[in-house]
């Protein structure tokens, strides 16, 4: 990659042109200030180039069916890979070895094992990864750290729960086993596409998760090989990240019932202080953001405009950081990616049997349903 400064404009290449990115991310990349969409990769016949035609203007984005033409793209800095989490790693160590600096959609791998090596590819060839975990940038997000950071809720963060009844607005849930119900493409259950979010913020906000314990079940739907029940407890490390500090003893307990027959979706995620809590919806852009004092009282209540395209303020961060600009304290990359990873496998593992590189291909997990066929 050539050297880059703030007179610089990076260009993009986006690898993989799915739901996530025809809305929540992929016109971030020619929209964003210094920034420029320059070319596109999909295997589907005929998709990239249509995609590079009618929804990039300026009409110099190229589209491309194989991956190795695509990154020999002249002049392209960087890419963004768009994927199923079942191809990270193979796409990613082929734009590591193209030079370029990568952002990679979360989870980043499907279990701990992979995010590590994919992290350790991009540190090898001295190359910088960023990770999608793009809630840290919502406007949102920044009030809480800023109200906690004020004392909204106290001096310490004595408590942190969440609890998701629903799917929590996954996408492509229509077919028979959709693919974020497949373990060889997605990693595992919804946990794996919807959970991550919330516990990267977590993180984020409050510090990094230690001596987590958890479980995973299939309670509802026998059909699907994988889990539909994630609970888990931790407490908090040190995190010199985190917007307040947590009370020794502090505690976290998150439950997710992906199938739950309860007829009434339930999200939310309550930060407890020493003098007072805020509560919010864990998987919302825009969703309000309450703040109780200790009597449980409403103090305040604070709304936020949904961003037209989600991922946009990270992706500008992200431009911002390759530009040489100054650096953000919002950025995510391999190292939280690897964290919330690390969380989730500990939950998960029992279930699995274990969750190395290629639990997926196993012929069955302790915790699979006997009559899923899949």
């Amino acid at each position: 990659m050539s050297k880059l400064n703030d007179t610089n404009t990076i260009h993009w290449g986006i690898v993989g042109l799915g739901d996530v990115c025809q809305k929540k991310s992929g016109p971030a990349f020619y929209k964003c200030e210094g920034s420029d969409l320059a070319a596109v990769m999909r295997r589907t016949p005929g998709k990239a180039k249509e995609y590079a035609a009618n929804q990039v203007p300026g009409g110099t984005c190229v589209g491309y069916e194989d991956i190795d033409e695509f990154l020999k793209h002249p002049g392209l800095d960087a890419v963004y890979v768009s994927t199923r989490p079942g191809r990270h790693l193979e796409i990613c160590k082929k734009v590591a070895k193209a030079g370029k600096a990568c952002y990679v959609e979360k989870p980043v791998g499907r279990c701990a094992e992979e995010a590590e090596e994919i992290n350790k590819v991009f540190q090898d060839a001295g190359l910088k990864l960023y990770t999608a975990y793009i809630s840290r940038a919502y406007e949102r997000t920044q009030t809480v750290r800023k109200l906690l950071s004020e004392g909204a809720i106290g001096d310490k963060i004595t408590n942190v729960s969440y609890k998701l009844v629903g799917s929590g607005g996954a996408r492509d849930m229509t077919e028979d086993l959709p693919w974020r119900l497949d373990a060889e493409q997605s990693g595992g259950g919804l946990i794996m596409d919807v959970g991550c979010h919330v516990l990267d913020r977590i993180d984020y906000i409050c510090g990094p998760l230690v001596n987590v314990k958890g479980r995973a079940e299939n309670k509802h739907s026998p059909l699907v090989p994988v889990e539909d029940f994630v609970h888990l407890n931790a407490e908090f490390g040190e995190g010199t990240w985190a917007a307040l500090s947590t009370d020794k003893g502090a505690t976290v307990e998150c439950t997710w019932d992906f199938a739950s027959e309860e007829q009434t979706p339930f999200d939310e995620l309550q930060i407890v202080g020493s003098k007072g809590s805020l509560k919010m919806a864990g998987m919302s852009p825009d969703g309000a953001v309450k703040v109780y004092n200790e009597k449980g009282e409403l103090e305040q209540e604070l709304t936020f405009d949904m961003p037209e395209h989600t991922a946009q303020a990270l992706i500008q961060t992200v431009t911002n950081d390759l530009r040489g600009m100054e650096k953000s304290k919002i950025l995510s990359d391999g190292d939280n990616a690897i964290r919330t990873q690390r969380v989730i496998d500990t939950a998960l593992k029992s279930y699995y049997g274990g969750r190395e590189s290629g639990y997926w291909a196993r012929e069955t997990w302790p915790g699979r349903p006997l009559q899923s066929t899949t």
